[in-house]
């Protein structure tokens, strides 16, 4: 992962958003429960349930209010793998913790014996807005929209958290950075 450019600069190129759901760890049993991509323009690329084809924690579905019942018709992450090697390929993703991402999709194309993503580059919002606000700590997402001003709606599902970010993208972006 590489932060290459400035948010202001990834504007004039384009990028997606890219946020997932998950049934939280240990990490090898991981699986993912939603995803959401957007534009840099906020057009809605992705927004789905994914049936991860394990049960889903009480502990997670308490975060982001996906439970089994929710998940049991969706497609599962192989079904939609090849729509999303091709959306992403070749793009600047950005996430917020890019590596916890990143690292999902690890666990998860390997588990299922899939490639993991290739040809995309990743940029992370939390390590650009740590940078921003000149601190060595990392901030929550919702915690980072207070400080800017950005309403906090549908946190910790999918597409809420992508047009969180997408809004601090904005105003990091305005300010220069």
């Amino acid at each position: 992962m590489i932060n290459v450019k400035f948010p202001h600069e990834l504007f004039k190129d384009g990028f997606l958003v890219l946020d997932l759901e998950t049934t939280g760890f240990p990490a090898p049993d991981v699986g993912i429960v939603e995803i959401a991509i957007m534009s840099h323009e906020g057009e809605i690329l992705v927004n789905t349930l994914i049936n991860p084809r394990c049960l889903i924690p009480p502990r997670a579905s308490k975060i982001h209010g996906i439970y089994d019942a929710d998940v049991v018709n969706a497609k599962t992450f192989d079904e939609i793998y090849p729509e999303l090697v091709t959306l992403l390929s070749s793009r600047y993703v950005v996430a917020y913790n890019a590596s916890f991402e990143q690292g999902i999709f690890k666990f998860v194309c390997g588990r299922m014996g899939l490639p993991n993503f290739p040809n995309v580059t990743w940029y992370c919002a939390m390590r650009a807005y740590s940078s921003h606000r000149r601190r060595q700590r990392f901030f929550k997402l919702t915690k980072a929209c207070v400080d800017e001003g950005i309403p906090i709606i549908n946190a910790h599902r999918a597409l809420g958290d992508c047009m969180m970010t997408l809004r601090l993208m904005h105003k990091m972006a305005s300010r220069g950075d």
